[in-house]
């Protein structure tokens, strides 16, 4: 099927549009990041936004916590199970 439509997402860091396949879909959960489990709100990164300073920045206020947790569970965070 030629015209199969293809879902455009935002990343919340850089602000580019891409593919939904592209993206990371991820939401805070009791102060915690963990993968998107299909209730709530959850946002979308991309691949080379996951590891910049404007994204710890996002997930602190977005998670209610510091920054110094939000670099701590962005590094602890397994990212290859997303995709």
């Amino acid at each position: 099927m030629e015209n199969e439509h293809k879902p455009i997402r935002m990343c919340v860091v850089c602000r580019k549009r891409l593919f939904q396949k592209e993206l990371y879909r991820l939401q805070c959960k009791n102060r915690k990041l963990s993968p998107f489990d299909g209730f709530g709100r959850s946002f979308y990164v991309c691949d080379n936004c996951k590891n910049e300073k404007k994204f710890i920045n996002y997930i602190s206020k977005i998670c209610k916590i510091t920054k110094e947790k939000a670099k701590e569970e962005i590094v602890h965070f397994p990212f290859s199970i997303l995709n």
